[in-house]
């Protein structure tokens, strides 16, 4: 059985209703008996819901207690869990879409109302509301699963970072005491440890960073690029020698502001990609990193490089997640740069690259300027 209530005060459409249910309960072509409750007023419908169970509500907003609109939303915040149609005429059909708008599941027209119209409304909209809700607290579960694994990862993170320090700290002890009594392999050993050390605690602070950015709320404030750059450099330090790369920057950063940790990010992404994919077989990588006072408010921050360039096709795909170019070098894996998308957006700036096959590349972020 499906229990209704209808809060309605005119006497002929509430003779309608009950005639159609009626008709469609005797001709068996409703799958469930339709019980109807009513209710003339508000006030009486907050009683009867207190004392019966209701699978559904239809309602008519132009009732002597009601206040159209708000009526609804004040029924709907006081029982969320029963579905809501609103019983319509034509003068206030404009209200009734609003209100389907707002939260409610369904509206019905006085005059077009027919029995197989009335209940198909009434089933569907049960049907449909048990599945929001379903989905609803599927969501909420999800989220629940998703907070214990974020402060698990953190926590497993931070323990890993742990170790890792040991690890590096000892071979860094090797290689600063016993280096002179180590042999060519074994202080290569000692030194392929300290890379991988520091690469792969790099990673870990990128992964731990990124499962922050949903929920942290960053409050900006006036850079430090000196200081940004000066640890950067330093978490990418082996990369550098390894690439034997080059690279320049200006001694005064204009002001800008952004949220710092973040905009280290920015910097490791762009940088580490230069590093990666500038430079060629005969020249190695040769990096500029500026900026440029854009006079509308903005800075641009840039990194150029040397590298092949890119191809005009996929310079636009480069910031979309997932997405890998199909030059010949490949520049980067996709995630990162999607990464400085959202952060740069975040901060309220813009990403880009301009580049020209076979004259390298200089990839950019804008951020706002501080007012003096």
């Amino acid at each position: 059985m499906i229990n209704v209530l209808l809060i309605e005060d005119s006497p002929g459409d509430v003779h309608l209703i009950k005639t159609l249910l009626a008709q469609s309960n005797q001709a068996g072509s409703s799958p469930s008996v339709i019980h109807l409750t009513h209710a003339e007023q508000l006030k009486n419908a907050y009683t009867l819901l207190a004392k019966i169970s209701c699978d559904l509500i239809l309602l008519d907003l132009s009732l002597p207690d009601a206040h159209g609109l708000s009526s609804f939303l004040e029924l709907n915040q006081c029982q969320p869990t029963i579905p809501v149609v609103i019983l319509s005429g034509h003068a206030d059909l404009e209200i009734a879409i609003q209100a389907v708008q707002l939260g409610a599941q369904d509206y019905l027209a006085k005059d077009d109302l027919t029995a197989n119209l009335l209940v198909k409304t009434i089933h569907h909209t049960i049907e449909r509301h048990r599945l929001l809700l379903e989905i609803s607290q599927r969501a909420a579960e999800l989220e629940h699963q998703n907070l214990a694994l974020n402060d698990f990862a953190h926590t497993v993170a931070h323990q890993i970072q742990g170790l890792l320090s040991q690890m590096v700290g000892y071979a860094s002890l090797v290689d600063s005491h016993y280096q002179e009594q180590l042999s060519p392999s074994a202080r290569q050993a000692v030194d392929q440890i300290m890379q991988s050390g520091y690469k792969m605690n790099n990673v870990i602070t990128e992964l731990l960073f990124l499962a922050s950015m949903g929920s942290e709320n960053i409050q900006v404030s006036e850079l430090d690029n000196k200081r940004i750059l000066t640890e950067v450099l330093k978490r990418l330090r082996y990369q550098i020698r390894a690439a034997d790369a080059k690279i320049s920057m200006p001694s005064h950063w204009p002001s800008a502001l952004g949220y710092a940790p973040w905009i280290e990010e920015v910097w490791l992404n762009y940088i580490s990609n230069g590093l990666k994919y500038g430079g060629s077989d005969e020249e190695p990588p040769i990096l500029k990193l500026g900026a440029t006072q854009e006079g509308n408010g903005m800075v641009r921050f840039w990194v150029a490089d040397n590298g092949p360039g890119i191809a005009p096709t996929d310079q636009k795909r480069l910031f979309k997640p997932h997405t890998r170019v199909t030059s010949k070098k490949i520049r980067g894996e996709g995630l990162g740069l999607s990464i400085v998308w959202r952060i740069v957006a975040k901060c309220g700036g813009k990403v880009g690259v301009d580049s020209q096959e076979g004259s390298g590349s200089c990839f950019w972020f804008t951020l706002p300027e501080k007012s003096s």
